[in-house]
């Protein structure tokens, strides 16, 4: 481990309380969590066809809210 990540867990564990290993402990969960559920989706991505800017277009959505009025 660097000195700067050695100096930051330090910090980071005298600010919190938490101990160097319960920050280390929990770094890692969230990183294996993060990619666990981005490559649950993965195999989804680009499965659609269709604009790519459908939930944020303004136009969009007033066409289809006309379609169901």
């Amino acid at each position: 481990m660097s000195e700067e990540l050695a100096g930051a867990l330090e910090r980071e564990a005298r600010q919190s309380g938490v101990s160097k290993g319960e920050i280390v402990r929990q770094a890692i969960a969230a990183h294996l969590l993060k990619d666990a559920s981005s490559s649950v989706m993965s195999k989804y991505f680009g499965v659609m066809r269709g604009p790519v800017d459908l939930s944020t277009n303004r136009a969009y959505r007033r066409a289809w809210a006309k379609k169901r009025a």
